[in-house]
This record gives C-alpha cells, structure tokens and sequence, in this order.
C-alpha cells in the first residue's frame, strides 16, 4: 500500500501541476464567451484524475447532448471528476470555490458557473443558469444543496429548474452509486464530517473506487412547473439507485462539445 500511496500522491501533483501549464495553452472561445479551457482538454484531465486516483467509472444510459441541464444526486467532489470526464459540460458551483487555490482558477477557465447563496439570489442564479443554456451548452447542478453519504436523495430546490422551464430546454436525470462490491462506499462520500484532505487521503490509501453513472432520459418540460420537474427529476434519479448495477467495464469517452 505504502507503494499505491507515493505513487498516486507523486502522480496526482504532477498532474495538477501539468494541468496549470496546459490550461492556457489549449483556450478556445465559445459563443461569445470569455477564453476557457478548450472541453476536450478539460474532458482529458478529468479522465486521466480519475485514472491516477483508481477511480472505476462504468455508465448506463445515453449521454445527454447540447443543450441540456443535467440534474445529478451529490456525494463527492468525485462527482465532477466523473461527470467532467464523462461530458462536455460546465458545472454550477457555490462562488466561494472560486477562491479556492489552484482549485478555483482551474475551475473558472473550465466554464464553471459560480453563484452566491442566499436571500434574494434566486433571479440572479436563474440568469446565469438561463444564460449558460442559450448557448447550447451543457450545464450540472446538484440540485440536493449539499452532499450526502449516498444512502438517500434530499429534495430538490426547485429555483434551480426555473431557467430550464424559461429556455425550454431539456432536463437529464443522473444517478451517481459509489459501491463495493455491489454495497454502498463508506469512504468515496465527502460530507460536512471531514476535511478534503481527509477524505482525499482514504480513496488514494484503497486499492480502487466504483461508481456506476446512469444517464436518464429526458425530461419533458411541457405544461410543467418548477417544482414538478424537480419531483420528476429527483423521482428519476431515486428510481435509478434502486436498479441493481450492470456489469460493464468499459469507460466511453466524452461526448463531441455540442
């Protein structure tokens, strides 16, 4: 194990590290947008993250294309890593990331969406959500507001869903099950109870991390409100923990940018 840990704690600095070199190198401007990160690249880095954290990813389901909203039940930080890797999309995030070190100005050129919390932001989130969309972009949320242990899906907030029903564009469900053989992971949830580095520290120690990603089908936004979408929506997901897991070994690459 000893060998496991310098090796992924050697492999993973020199990738954050070769990550700030390449970000300014491959920048591409999409749709008027400010310069970023070109998608395939960021695609690439999530993956190979993954890859040097022995993270296993299998998938069900169709990935979702440009545009959509992609809605997802939330569990780790591994949740970007996985969906990043998986897709062409930007992530919405708390604002206060944005001042993370390394983490934040890696995220920025990725396309993220950082928003405040708060009283009366709703309209303010709703804009950039809607404005993200009419750019024929992917977008994911998690519309929980936090993480869980993976045990349960906390209820929706239903603001989130506002700038979809107003763009007319698509919602896809996504479940997200850290397992072991087939139980559900203790160590793979990051919530309130530990640090980063703590939970980092118990996924580089394993030998490997399972996570089955199941793509829904898309949500008609016709004749419905808010707060139905986010029921159908949460309902989707919950639906999709309770199937059992297929047996699949082979990790698609990201979908063409849409």
């Amino acid at each position: 194990m000893i060998w496991r840990v310098l090796r992924r704690t050697s492999l993973l600095s020199l990738h954050i590290v070769f990550g700030l070199l390449l970000t300014p190198l491959f920048l591409t401007r999409s749709n008027g947008d400010v310069l970023r990160t070109h998608p395939h690249v960021t695609s690439w880095w999530h993956n190979r993250l993954a890859d040097i954290l022995g993270v296993n990813i299998t998938v069900s389901g169709h990935r979702p294309q440009a545009p959509a909203l992609i809605v997802s039940n939330h569990i780790s930080w591994l949740d970007i890593i996985v969906l990043g890797g998986l897709t062409h999309t930007d992530f919405l995030s708390k604002y206060e990331v944005r001042k993370w070190p390394v983490v934040g100005w890696l995220a920025a050129r990725a396309g993220t969406v950082f928003i405040r919390r708060g009283d009366g932001q709703a309209s303010e989130i709703s804009r950039h959500i809607a404005d993200r969309l009419r750019k024929q972009g992917l977008l994911t949320l998690f519309p929980e507001g936090t993480t869980t242990d993976g045990r349960s899906v906390r209820p929706f907030f239903s603001r989130l869903f506002a700038a979809a029903i107003d763009t007319g564009t698509d919602v896809v469900p996504v479940a997200l099950r850290y397992h072991i053989d087939g139980e559900l992971d203790p160590i793979a949830p990051y919530t309130n109870e530990q640090s980063l580095s703590e939970n980092l520290r118990g996924l580089i120690c394993r030998k490997k991390t399972e996570v089955h990603v199941v793509f829904g089908d898309p949500i008609s936004l016709s004749d419905h409100t808010r707060r139905e979408v986010a029921e159908l929506a949460r309902n989707a997901i919950v639906q999709s923990l309770d199937m059992p897991n297929p047996v699949l070994t082979a990790r698609p690459a990201a979908a063409p940018a849409g």
